[in-house]
């Protein structure tokens, strides 16, 4: 199981977004492209951030009842972000996806350049996949 690596499961062109768009913006991207956050590049695509579904409504509603929208993702982005390299073991990324809380990890070079992402169902699908590997492998049965 170490050997199946992040990078063969990968999301290679993961939604992304720029600190200065406008959360409005943002969550358009988030819909538009059907995934629930993203990482929030740099002008050299570093990884700077990270934006979620969540950290749009939030804001969009509190602008909803103040009948205005001045936010831009650098005001609402989480900064904390885990990332992941694309040698990672899926097993590892399995592990800490248990105790810690992001659904969706950026995957970047040595240089933290954005690779693309990876998140818990392509985790889940590559530990399917190496059941059922297994399962093949022993003619049919469990081993």
């Amino acid at each position: 199981m170490q050997s199946i690596q992040v990078k063969d499961y990968m999301t290679h062109r993961p939604v992304t977004f720029k600190e200065e768009m406008t959360v409005v913006e943002a969550a358009e991207r988030l819909l538009i492209a059907h995934q629930i956050g993203g990482p929030v590049l740099n002008q050299y695509r570093h990884v700077i951030g990270f934006l979620s579904e969540q950290d749009c409504l939030e804001r969009m509603l509190e602008d909803t009842y103040q009948n205005e929208s001045p936010y831009k993702v650098a005001d609402i982005m989480r900064t904390d972000v885990l990332c992941v390299k694309p040698e990672h073991s899926i097993l590892d990324l399995a592990q800490s996806m248990l105790s810690n809380k992001p659904k969706i990890y950026p995957v970047v070079d040595d240089d933290n350049n954005l690779l693309g992402t990876i998140n818990r169902s392509d985790v889940l699908k590559a530990i399917d996949r190496h059941q059922h590997a297994i399962y093949e492998q022993g003619h049919g049965r469990f081993v």
